[in-house]
């Protein structure tokens, strides 16, 4: 069940970082994202991609088994 909600999720935060454009469309800007994730960055779009990394990351490691997030 691990594997398979792991997948899910990092194909979630794949999703995510691709379709980041259009999330910000749908969800708007994010102010604290605006502030500090300034000029080169592009703000929202940057958070969004932060945060499908992030995903990525905390799914790889749930599926491997680094820590426990679910009782599964």
């Amino acid at each position: 069940m691990r594997y398979i909600l792991g997948i899910i999720i990092i194909a979630l935060g794949v999703l995510l970082m691709k379709y980041s454009v259009k999330v910000t469309e749908f969800t708007g800007q994010i102010d604290f994202a605006e502030k500090y994730l300034a000029a080169p960055l592009a703000g929202t779009y940057t958070w969004w991609k932060i945060v499908g990394i992030t995903l990525i990351i905390l799914s790889l490691a749930w599926m491997f088994g680094y820590f426990k997030f679910l009782p599964f």
